[in-house]
């Protein structure tokens, strides 16, 4: 695995880490709060959610690219794997 690859291999554990999001929406979900009080929590939860994963994305891969490095098959399956976080996470809507 080439120093690419370990990068990308980390950038991937850090992006199912910011999955705990989820498990936030779920408690904001099974609370008491009213029906507006929730909408909101939820919506500044996947706002979050969201802007941390760009940030750490968009980090990452700028890192990668003024090394000017060669990508491996695994890396290359990452970064499409990144790719399709991106594009979910880019749909949330107001």
């Amino acid at each position: 695995m080439n120093k690419t690859t370990k990068i990308l291999k980390a950038l991937q554990n850090r992006l199912d880490k910011e999955a705990e999001h989820f498990d936030n929406l779920i408690d904001i979900l099974n609370s008491n709060k009213s029906k507006e009080e929730t909408i909101e929590d939820v919506k500044r939860e996947l706002l979050l959610g969201q802007l941390k994963r760009n940030i750490v994305v968009t980090h990452e891969i700028a890192s990668l690219l003024k090394e000017d490095t060669l990508v491996d098959a695994e890396g290359l399956r990452i970064l499409a794997y990144t790719e399709d976080v991106l594009k979910v996470t880019s749909k949330v809507e107001n």
